[in-house]
């Protein structure tokens, strides 16, 4: 094996034990699996947000000091719908071609994104999030996926890695890290300009003719290496690297006048946007546990459907099209007294990350009886199953045997009596609660 060839194929063996680990976590095989996105960098951004800690922190950190160190490997290896444009521009056969540097619209749609997020919104992640989109792809006919994967396999078989280089808010963040980091990719004199390396560059960010190699939008494939016979394509430390043509000052002020723009327009709607959003908001129903409010939960949820995938009572359900917080439809079922996972798989916080006891005190929602649909009340048929379902003990028998109103200051919601109710209209009716509390 050439040497060149080793740093692509180490690669592509990480991007396959991640597609596999992403597939476990999407596919909810595994909750273990799925706690792997706590290490995605959208994620964490939206956790450091909802409910700052040193992890998410940790996280951010890492993978900034990695990519400013050796570039956009992040993007190359760990990153689920950089893998799946990968693997489609792999199968499609299609040659590699340079591809326009979109600077300024990059730019535009990054600072949007990050600005809407330092205002208190998420909504631009759950647009154009690459980690969220991978998981609305992962469930793509269940949780309105396939219109994101059809657009983005289309463009990975047409262009390659356009979406990453081009619209992706991540991407662009560690670009500007990468663009300036200590080791670069860039061209030797042993160089012969023969074009090998553009036609294997996903990025289209490879241009012999000027000496061009650019690292900003540069993935970390590790094609060019390979494909090399002479050379001419190595990693440099800092300074010793030769410059590549330069854009300009005025090109990098625009740039840079763009980015700005953008994050104060973002910001600037996140918070024009609040009562929208409220309203919006009171149309969720039942929420999952360590939502809060339907505000907050609104404002943080990215629909990745990481919580939806990894439910075990299959009780989480995608808001309709796939974009937009999801909910608890407790007519599939009961919310689990003893399950806490949706609140352990869920990256971004937009589900705080309650205890299992915290979690059997937060109250979701509020069962109420109704009497008229009770088989008890209705031909004296013995019963009583609702006060034994309940794991808290809101319901009780009277001495007949007849289910008592529900003690609303002990129910938690979590639909237990509705499920184990025999009627065939059920007696037991769960409603939402304007935002989650905790009983004493």
């Amino acid at each position: 094996m050439r040497k060149n060839a080793l740093p692509r194929r180490l690669r592509i063996a990480a991007a396959v034990v991640v597609l596999l680990i992403s597939g476990a976590g999407f596919g909810g095989l595994s909750s273990r699996a799925a706690v792997f996105f706590h290490l995605q960098a959208a994620p964490a951004s939206v956790s450091c947000t909802a409910a700052f800690g040193a992890g998410c922190a940790a996280v951010l950190l890492l993978i900034a000091l990695f990519t400013f160190l050796f570039g956009r490997f992040y993007c190359a290896f760990f990153c689920p719908l950089g893998i799946w444009q990968d693997l489609a521009g792999f199968l499609s056969r299609r040659k590699c071609a340079p591809l326009p540097d979109a600077g300024k619209l990059r730019m535009a749609l990054a600072g949007l994104v990050w600005g809407a997020l330092a205002g208190g919104t998420a909504a631009g992640f759950l647009l154009l999030d690459p980690y969220s989109n991978a998981g609305r792809m992962a469930g793509a006919f269940l949780a309105g996926g396939f219109i994101p994967l059809l657009l983005i396999t289309v463009l990975a078989v047409w262009k390659k890695r356009l979406f990453c280089t081009a619209v992706c808010p991540v991407g662009t963040l560690l670009g500007l890290l990468a663009g300036r980091g200590l080791f670069r990719l860039g061209f030797t004199p042993k160089c012969v300009k023969c074009g090998l390396c553009v036609k294997v560059c996903p990025a289209g960010c490879i241009d012999p003719a000027t000496g061009l190699l650019d690292n900003e939008r540069c993935v970390r494939c590790m094609n060019c290496l390979d494909v090399c016979r002479m050379e001419g394509i190595k990693f440099h430390f800092g300074p010793a690297m030769p410059r590549p043509v330069s854009p300009g000052r005025r090109e990098f002020l625009i740039r840079s006048g763009v980015l700005l723009g953008g994050l104060a327009a973002g910001f600037a709607l996140a918070k024009t946007g609040a009562a929208p959003l409220k309203k919006r908001a009171a149309k969720f129903k039942i929420l999952p546990p360590g939502a809060v409010s339907p505000e907050r939960f609104g404002s943080k949820c990215t629909s990745c459907q990481l919580c939806a995938a990894n439910c075990p009572e299959k009780i989480i359900v995608p808001a309709p099209g796939g974009y937009g917080p999801v909910s608890l439809d407790l007519s599939r079922g009961r919310c689990r007294y003893d399950c806490r996972k949706c609140s352990e798989v869920c990256p971004t916080g937009a589900l705080l990350p309650l205890t299992l006891p915290e979690k059997q005190k937060t109250k979701i929602a509020e069962a109420k009886l109704d009497p008229k649909n009770c088989i008890v009340f209705q031909d004296g048929t013995p019963c009583g199953r609702c006060a034994a379902a309940c794991p808290v003990h809101a319901v009780v028998l009277r001495k007949s045997g007849a289910p008592r109103p529900v003690n609303t200051r002990l129910c938690i919601g979590c639909g237990a009596c509705r499920q184990i109710c025999p009627a065939e209209k059920k007696a037991m009716t769960i409603y939402p609660v304007p935002e989650q509390s905790r009983i004493s």
